[in-house]
Order: structure tokens, then sequence, then C-alpha cells
């Protein structure tokens, strides 16, 4: 599994925010993996400035990949 990394710089965030903030995007059951890849993580509801966050990149990948798009004009 490949990950990335990321330092937390900014007071008042909380994980969903420094997820999109990161990626623009926020697939489902992300939030889950990024957990259980960071123990202790889920303690605080805002994290702590400094606090380092890994992300498993192929998570992102999966979820692009196995997104349904519905165009509702074609």
């Amino acid at each position: 599994m490949t990950i990335d990394t990321d330092t937390v710089l900014i007071e008042g965030l909380t994980l969903a925010n420094v997820i999109w903030r990161k990626y623009r995007r926020q697939p489902a059951g992300f939030i889950g993996k990024v957990l259980d890849l960071n123990p202790g993580l889920a303690a605080n509801v805002e994290i702590p400035v400094g606090t380092v966050i890994k992300f498993p990149i192929e998570e992102i990948a999966k979820a692009e990949a196995s997104r349904n798009v519905t165009r509702l004009w074609d």
C-alpha cells in the first residue's frame, strides 16, 4: 500500500476538512481507512497543529475508478 503523509498546519481542522483540502473529494469510507492508518487520531474532534496524518493512496484511486457518473443531458 502506498501511503502519503501530510502535516496539519491550521488550527480547528477536522479530518474531513483535511481530506477535502488535500484531495478536493471524499470517497465513501475514506475517513475510516485514514483512521485505521492513524491510531489515536479519533481522540479529538479537531486535529492538533503539527499532527502528521497518513493517507492510503490506492483507496483514492479505487474509489475514483469505481465512481458511477450520471449525465442528465446525454
